[in-house]
């Protein structure tokens, strides 16, 4: 079993993950970037010397049309979803060189599918992207680390679904069931992702590392 570090488990996705790898018989480290810590000088370090898996999960949104939108809010938003990658990424590293490990970034579809009033958002998902592709240029072939994405389409039940559908009634004045409905039948599968299942796709996939390695440079998409 590993030991796996997870940033923003204290609800969603990054919750139902942490739960579904300590059934699995994981030992799992959580630490919430949202609350403004600061990687390079926590205490915690030194209980990251033996991380196998780091799960970049931790993400924000705020929401506005851009004459509203201020600096403090574009930077709350980078320092979280874009920012955290590399601060963390970067003080997990020694043990990932170390120990081959892992690296799954949690991406996001807005990255080629721009939401509205979003743009914070949208960049720092974009910029996650670009990042997972050249991390894995940077670290796979040098230090047999393994860097791949996941993409998640509207996940069920969230905080950030929630912001989602209370973008869509802000943008086009519509209540927030039909906006809820108009978004469901836009998806194939006719549903959310509920972020259980997301999670035990996650937990299938870091079974092993030659389960994933083959991913290493890929952004896999989840729900349609």
């Amino acid at each position: 079993m590993s030991n796996i570090l997870i940033t923003g488990t204290g609800k969603g996705l990054g919750k139902a993950m942490k739960e579904e790898l300590e059934k699995q018989g994981h030992s799992i480290i959580d630490y919430n970037l949202e609350d403004g810590n600061d990687v390079r000088t926590t205490k915690d370090l030194i209980m990251w010397e033996n991380i196998d898996v780091l799960i970049n999960n931790a993400g924000v949104n705020l929401i506005d049309w851009l004459e509203n939108f201020e600096e403090d809010m574009w930077d709350k938003v980078m320092d979280t979803n874009a920012k955290g990658i590399y601060m963390m990424t970067k003080a997990c590293l020694p043990s990932l060189i170390r120990r081959k490990g892992t690296i799954l970034n949690i991406v996001s579809n807005a990255a080629h599918m721009p939401m509205t009033c979003s743009l914070a958002y949208n960049a720092s998902k974009g910029a996650a992207h670009i990042m997972t592709l050249q991390l894995a240029r940077e670290l796979t072939k040098k230090h047999g680390i393994t860097v791949f994405g996941i993409a998640p389409n509207k996940l069920k039940g969230t905080g950030m679904s929630d912001a989602i559908d209370d973008q869509v009634v802000k943008t086009r004045g519509w209540t927030k069931e039909y906006a809820q409905q108009y978004q469901i039948n836009g998806l194939l599968t006719g549903e959310e992702t509920p972020p259980q299942r997301l999670a035990e796709f996650v937990a299938f996939l870091l079974q092993s590392k030659e389960h994933h390695k083959y991913l290493t440079g890929c952004i896999l998409p989840y729900g349609a």
